[in-house]
């Protein structure tokens, strides 16, 4: 029976007896939910490795031909197509702005350091862990 507050007998409001009730049901939902993110967000650190492999490589091009790591051209590029994206799925600009700021640097910094290597990259061989990092 609920008192003038609104307060069953046990001092609970209904919503707090109707949390109680489907709280296993929500856990259950949620780790299921984060086991699904947790697939997810590996494949997006795949994805983020499998990118900066293929810059390293690129790195080894423009070593071995003498092109200069930066080219604006193609970070504009970049970024219009990641402005693109998030415009046709609703997503923000400004974060994928953001997320892009963080592994345009993150290239730049592996290819440079190929690019300036003393030695001479494995091109086939040339990897992310070969240019170290933290």
């Amino acid at each position: 029976m609920d008192d003038t507050n609104g307060r069953n007998g046990a001092g609970r409001t209904d919503r707090t007896i109707h949390r109680e009730v489907s709280a296993p049901h929500a856990h259950d939902e949620l780790e299921s939910l984060r086991e699904e993110l947790d697939r997810i967000d590996g494949q997006l650190l795949d994805s983020v490795r499998d990118r900066i492999d293929v810059c390293a490589r690129i790195a080894v091009v423009k070593r071995r031909s003498a092109i200069p790591m930066m080219q604006p051209r193609r970070v504009g590029a970049v970024h219009e197509h990641a402005r693109s994206y998030a415009q046709r799925h609703d997503l923000s600009v400004d974060f994928l702005r953001n997320l892009y700021d963080l592994l345009i640097a993150e290239t730049c910094r592996v290819e440079d350091a190929i690019i300036d290597a003393v030695e001479p990259p494995d091109e086939l061989g040339v990897r992310v862990r070969a240019v170290g990092g933290d």
